[in-house]
């Protein structure tokens, strides 16, 4: 019996191939194995164990029927289609047009290989392309599944692994939650143009916020993404972010954006601008010609650059582009190095834009400074070391006045060891010379030179000892610096305009002491457990001969840190500055309490001062909950700054964030206002996010 099954299986599958598929490609053919096999003049069935190849799908099926005039194939019983990228199709019923390629399904639940499933009553596939009827999707448990996205039909690209679904409803928890006419998705990870799911929040002056994201996929190595947003109580407004990766060794990102207010909300808010506009650029490459330069040299190149108008043209924004902060001076900034072993070849430029003022005619720019340094080398003996370091500098602004700078310093030092390398002895002389010229006024000096020479000496110490169950480092030194000869010409700085002072500063020529010491201890394992560092001047000529005292020093014990810096200054007795922090890290958890401290003394010209509390939490109370919130608190005005308070949950098939918020947002002429807002972003995974963007 066996052998006759075999033969007629055989038989079948001949008679397929050539009545069937006999001038398609082998990607067409049709194969069928089976134990029974029962033959006609127009049909041939098949039961027990039914095994159909077709194109790149394995199907077992309880029954099959061919129809060899109609060319078509009927499976029916328990059926199981699986393909070669890892998606699995189960049916009841299942009709195959071996003329035209189509499959028809019925009652078809489908599984991708990112496990996302779908069931329909009906379905047809032709070309790798799927239609489907009224559509039920998720990638939860088949039963009772926590999100599920139901739509009336749909469309599937098995190719592009694309998802398109027409009058489609979100539910979780079999509640209603999005409704949209249209939706198009990726199944899988790879950019595709289309809608990204939106952005939705609520903020009390602006009230409900949509954002909807278009993104446009150009290239594997490029794409542009569209944020057009309204704010209901406010107005709209448009942001754009073109993305490119140039080489495989540097990308960059392009960012532009505008927001009018209305007349309304302009008047309710006092704001000084109605409109909102910006621009702004940032690039980083790796190597742009160090391959091209001999001598083994590396160089790199960083661009984050900014132009707008206003500070709310950042605080509209999602999520941030620059890296400098929602402060009211805003810095764009290019770096370049060139460099290897001896010698650094950098240049770097900075332009500042106030907000807060009218316009940035008088704000001094930093437009460009290029460095050339040669690293420490020996000179005769290899304890007779030198370096040298030249600096050109420009600072121009369009009034007021402007300075053209040359630098160059040259140390040269030697360095030996005595008392068995106990004690080391540094003796170092430093010479320095710059040559200033000044533009953009009438002046009674035009330039400005100044030559100065210091000596020093140090005596220092490196000393290591090994206790039986921890390790100690201690490094004390002292240091004398004596000025030398001094030249100004053709005046001296303080007979310089004051405008010419304000662009530069000469140190005072001082005799004075530098005292240090630091020291660490680790435990046998050599994991630092404590350390401190201690500096303090001594100068000899001034009224009050102690500078300020710095003392840092961290403690770690187990998960926690103890962490303070603080700056003593002696003759106010008074705490200039400090900075204190205590942090808890588990794998659970984290906590950190901190306290920033500044006060303007009558020795500072700049009217800066803190006095702030920072706290930040986390708690993972399992491997689905997590909660987390922040605080940032003035002590001085005895009101908070910022505050957080937020949680997230995750199961394998979804997640939930949410958050409360309150920010004070600076605003032009120093005024800031108040937001509290309200976040929540739903995950659906592996391919859904829908909220208000980021909680952080």
């Amino acid at each position: 019996m066996l052998k006759k099954s075999l033969s007629v299986l055989l038989v079948l599958m001949s008679i397929l191939l050539a009545e069937g598929v006999s001038n398609d490609s082998l990607h067409n053919k049709i194969e069928i194995t089976a134990k029974h096999l029962d033959s006609t003049k127009t049909t041939v069935t098949a039961t027990d164990g039914v095994v159909v190849y077709y194109q790149d799908s394995v199907i077992r099926a309880d029954r099959a029927l061919y129809n060899k005039e109609t060319q078509l194939l009927k499976l029916d019983g328990n059926i199981e289609m699986i393909g070669y990228q890892g998606t699995k199709e189960h049916t009841s019923h299942l009709e195959i047009h071996t003329d035209t390629k189509e499959v028809t399904f019925k009652e078809l639940f489908f599984i991708s290989k990112n496990d996302v499933w779908l069931f329909t009553q009906k379905a047809n596939k032709k070309d790798g392309n799927y239609t489907f009827g009224e559509t039920i999707l998720s990638s939860c448990e088949v039963t009772n599944p926590a999100w599920k996205m139901v739509a009336s039909r749909a469309t599937y690209d098995s190719r592009e692994k694309y998802m398109r679904a027409y009058d489609a409803k979100m539910y979780f928890k079999n509640v209603p939650i999005l409704y949209t006419p249209y939706m198009a998705f990726s199944t899988d990870r790879q950019r595709k143009s289309g809608l990204l799911f939106p952005f939705m929040g609520y903020r009390e002056n602006e009230g409900f916020i949509y954002e909807q994201p278009i993104f446009w996929a150009i290239s594997e190595s490029m794409d542009l993404e569209l944020n057009p947003q309204i704010r209901t109580e406010r107005s709209f407004g448009m942001y754009g972010t073109f993305r490119f990766v140039d080489t495989d060794h540097s990308s960059g990102q392009i960012r532009a954006g505008y927001f009018q207010d209305s007349e309304a909300y302009s008047k309710r808010e006092n704001t000084k601008e109605r409109e909102h506009y910006g621009a702004e650029i940032r690039y980083d490459s790796s190597r742009l010609i160090s391959g091209l330069v001999p001598g083994g040299f590396k160089d790199e190149l960083y661009l984050n650059a900014i132009y707008l108008n206003d500070i709310e043209y950042l605080n509209l924004q999602q999520s941030s582009f620059s890296n400098f902060g929602q402060v009211p001076i805003q810095e764009s900034r290019l770096n370049y190095f060139l460099a290897n072993d001896e010698y650094y070849l950098g240049l770097n430029a900075k332009y500042f834009i106030d907000t807060r003022l009218e316009n940035n005619d008088k704000t001094i720019q930093q437009l460009p400074a290029l460095q050339l340094h040669q690293y420490l080398n020996s000179l005769i003996w290899d304890n007779l070391t030198y370096s040298v370091d030249m600096q050109l500098k420009n600072f121009d602004r369009i009034e007021g006045s402007t300075m053209k700078q040359a630098e160059m310093k040259i140390p040269f030092e030697f360095t030996t060891a005595f008392l068995d390398d106990f004690v080391n002895l540094s003796l170092g002389e430093t010479f320095y010379y710059n040559k200033s010229f000044f533009g953009n006024g009438d002046y009674a000096y035009n330039d400005f030179q100044f030559y100065n020479n210091y000596h020093h000496a140090k005596i220092f110490s490196d000393l290591t000892k090994k206790y039986d169950s921890f390790i100690h480092v201690l490094q004390p030194s002292i240091e004398y610096f004596l000025p030398g000869s001094e030249s100004q010409d053709p005046v001296d700085f303080e007979n310089l305009s004051q405008e010419q002072k304000e662009l530069f500063v000469l140190s005072p020529r001082e005799e004075y002491y530098a005292f240090a010491l630091s020291h660490y201890f680790y435990d046998k394992a050599m994991h630092l457990k404590f350390f401190q560092r201690i500096s303090q001047r001594y100068y000899i000529d001034r009224p009050y001969k102690y500078a300020d005292l710095n003392n840092e020093m961290q403690y770690n014990w187990g998960k926690w840190k103890f962490y303070s810096d603080i700056t003593y200054a002696w003759e106010f007795s008074e705490i200039r500055e400090s900075s204190t922090r205590v942090s808890l890290n588990g794998r659970r958890y984290n906590f950190s309490l901190s306290h920033t401290y500044k006060q303007k003394l009558s020795d500072t010209l700049i009217d800066v001062s803190a006095n702030d509390i920072n706290l930040n939490f986390g708690y993972s109370w399992n491997d689905h909950l997590r909660l987390h919130g922040g605080l940032t608190y003035d002590i001085d005005t005895s009101e908070s700054k910022q505050w957080l308070f937020g949680g997230q949950y995750k199961q394998d098939c979804w997640g939930v964030s949410v958050a409360l918020r309150q920010d004070i947002t600076p605003r032009p002429e120093g005024e800031a206002t108040t937001e509290n807002s309200f976040y929540i972003q739903f995950d659906f995974t592996p391919f859904v996010s829908l909220g208000s963007g980021s909680l952080q």
